[in-house]
């Protein structure tokens, strides 16, 4: 599932979930109004109809390949400000934007690894491995994302939704939720040295 992350600190939260949950729920509150613009424009950027007239009727493939579908894949953009688990790199992040839908990850991400599409073994191949086109016409990777939109940069990986609203916004949503996770660490430790004072007194 291609998605943005922004890594943080982690401990923060779930400090401020067992000791501040007032301050962990207005920190999620204001980082909401970082990451709903970027969503919002990626959604925009989804065609209306399918850039290839195929893809909606399956006429150049015969595997599960799921079907162009803009309301499957606007459905599918969103964004979340829960900390996620470690990935296999061990890394969590405090907030995201995600594209989950199969057909969304396909039109986000086709080209990426190989520009000129999946290596062609013909429909009458045996096997089940992914990674290769199984369609009739040796050339329907490539046409496939002929069709596409260019591929976009930006600071988070390459894409035509998510990747490239993130691109448009600039940092702009980084900077906001970064501003609020400082604003709650403040916050945070202000009221932990006002408690130990009152209790010192």
């Amino acid at each position: 599932m291609p998605s943005v992350e922004i890594r943080g600190n982690t401990d923060l939260r779930k400090a401020l979930r067992r000791f501040a949950p007032d301050l962990e729920k207005t920190l999620k509150i204001e980082m909401r109004e970082g990451l709903k613009p970027v969503v919002k424009q990626a959604r925009g950027f989804v065609p209306g109809v399918s850039p290839l007239s195929g893809w909606a009727n399956r006429s150049f493939n015969e595997g599960n390949f799921p079907t162009y579908s803009p309301y499957s894949i606007v459905k599918g953009i969103g964004y979340s400000t829960n900390v996620t688990k470690p990935n296999k790199n061990g890394f969590t992040s405090m907030a995201s934007i995600f594209n989950k839908s199969a057909v969304g990850a396909i039109y986000e991400t086709a080209g990426r690894k190989n520009p000129n599409g999946q290596k062609w073994v013909g429909s009458k191949a045996g096997g089940t491995g992914k990674g290769v086109s199984r369609s009739y016409n040796p050339k329907a990777g490539e046409q496939f994302i002929d069709a596409l939109p260019p591929l976009v940069s930006s600071l988070k990986g390459r894409g035509r939704l998510i990747y490239r609203a993130w691109a448009a916004n600039r940092g702009l949503a980084e900077g906001i939720v970064n501003k609020a996770v400082d604003k709650a660490i403040t916050q945070f430790y202000a009221r932990n040295k006002e408690t130990k004072f009152s209790r010192a007194a």
